[in-house]
């Protein structure tokens, strides 16, 4: 996977009871295609349980951290983050191919990868130090 590109994973919330939810992976590419299989399920064995062949998280904040280590192994700028829902609202206003492009920056959270964020600021310093 090229360098610096951007991330983009859709999820779903899966209701279990009253009290407790799972969060589900339900895509994560870029616009080269799909992350990496193997990428993904090494990083994901520390949050593995329950079942072996889905991407399944125990709380948002499991995910974003899965998401971030993901970003991290493929060098990639940033990841957005999009429920089903919200992408399902965003495709409504989609007229054309540039906004479905846009979609997760529109509507998706981002997290930005911290290793990517010091080197854009480190090649700033250069210029200007």
């Amino acid at each position: 996977m090229r360098k610096n590109l951007s991330l983009n994973l859709l999820y779903r919330i899966l209701n279990e009871g009253e009290d407790s939810s799972l969060v589900e992976i339900i895509n994560f590419f870029s616009e080269e295609g799909p992350v990496s299989s193997k990428v993904i399920s090494d990083l994901y064995q520390p949050f593995r349980f329950h079942n072996e062949q889905n991407l399944w998280f125990k709380t948002l904040e499991d995910l974003g951290q899965f998401a971030l280590e993901v970003c991290q192994e493929t060098h990639a700028a940033e990841v957005f983050i999009l429920s089903n829902v919200d992408y399902n609202i965003g495709l409504d206003t989609c007229n054309d191919a540039r906004s479905f492009r846009e979609l997760f920056r529109r509507y998706g959270n981002v997290i930005e990868n911290p290793d990517q964020s010091r080197k854009k600021s480190n090649l700033f310093n250069k210029f200007f130090n």
